[in-house]
């Protein structure tokens, strides 16, 4: 009888140490699974950062900060992959071509003013690059600031060209685009002018490009006041004449030798004389 219940236990504890080692597999198994699960999440990190990257409006806003950093890829002709990185080649060229054509002739080209600012002069406060817009594959990211107290808003194109996105163009308020002015420009510079108030000319030691509006002449200056309008005054002492209209003060005055508006004097609203000549 003894025996009987000894062997009786002896089969109950070995039953108990069996359950004890399932038991413990288990609790290892899971503990592996949870270390092998927590290993794996940081993967996805680097997958997020890459997406947040590719987006529209980072494009946008990288270009601002390294232009605001003086790394511009405007104005510049040693670095043509810095143009690159950011626009469509079809508008990269555009840049690169009124990059290098200001350098060898020491004009001010089709950026008289900051295209990301669409200004010559800035006081920047409240900036901020929005949400992109996407469809497909074109996208439009607005960017709004205040210069000099006045609200503004600049619309960045862009379009996915090799799995990137890049600017198309930048369309300006009042200014047209980036793509439509150094069109205009360098249209300018392949067309003959010869009899026409248009194209670029050398005013003392600047230069600055004029080009027909409906009844009137915008000239954009490389320096000082920006962009003028100036209107036909006609022809007075054997002069061809045209000034321009400010609100308060004297008149800027462009006084040409002939029709072929070649060459001549222009008087500036200080009283300054300078010599006319057309560059191209």
């Amino acid at each position: 009888m003894k025996k009987t219940i000894l062997f009786a236990l002896t089969i109950v504890l070995a039953t108990l140490a069996c359950s004890s080692n399932a038991v413990n597999n288990s609790n290892g198994n899971a503990t592996n699974a949870t270390n092998s699960n927590s290993a794996a999440s940081p993967t996805s990190t680097p997958n997020t950062a890459t997406s947040e990257i590719a987006k529209p409006d980072s494009t946008v806003a990288d270009l601002y900060k390294q232009h605001d950093a003086k790394k511009s890829p405007f104005y510049q002709t040693k670095d043509r992959a810095s143009v690159d990185k950011y626009f469509t080649k079809a508008t990269a060229d555009l840049i690169w071509k009124d990059a290098k054509s200001s350098e060898s002739e020491g004009g001010v080209g089709a950026l008289g003013a900051d295209p990301l600012y669409d200004a010559q002069d800035t006081d920047i406060k409240n900036f901020k690059v929005g949400q992109a817009e996407i469809k497909d594959k074109s996208a439009n990211v607005p960017v709004t600031f205040e210069n000099f107290g006045k609200k503004q808003t600049i619309n960045f194109a862009l379009v996915k060209e090799n799995d990137a996105w890049k600017i198309e163009d930048i369309k300006y308020e009042k200014s047209g685009s980036l793509v439509k002015n150094l069109k205009l420009n360098s249209s300018n510079e392949t067309a003959s002018t010869e009899g026409n108030f248009e194209g670029k000319y050398q005013i003392g030691d600047t230069t600055c490009v004029v080009k027909p509006v409906k009844m009137a002449f915008e000239v954009k200056w490389e320096k000082g006041s920006g962009v003028e309008m100036f209107f036909s005054e006609g022809e007075a002492n054997d002069k061809f004449i045209f000034a321009s209209n400010p609100e308060t003060g004297k008149a800027n005055v462009f006084s040409f030798d002939d029709e072929n508006y070649n060459s001549g004097i222009f008087y500036r609203a200080d009283g300054k004389e300078l010599p006319i000549k057309r560059i191209k």
